[in-house]
């Protein structure tokens, strides 16, 4: 299971980078927002909720993988 969450992490990096671009670019989302959003991600990062977010988004890619477009 490793290897399949794994290969999925990277294109949903990709895509949540890409949804950050563009929506800086099209519906006016300042970088500063955008800075915020990141460093929030990597204080949450730092707490207890940490485990339970990566456990829960490693499971549902988890799933994803297993249906096999």
């Amino acid at each position: 299971m490793g290897d399949s969450t794994m290969l999925l992490h990277m294109p949903l990096v990709i895509a949540l980078a890409a949804a950050t671009f563009f929506l800086s670019r099209k519906a006016e989302l300042k970088v500063t927002h955008a800075l915020a959003c990141g460093a929030f991600g990597f204080y949450l990062a730092d707490t207890s909720l940490a485990t339970s977010i990566h456990s829960a988004s490693a499971n549902m890619l988890g799933m994803i993988g297993q249906i096999g477009f």
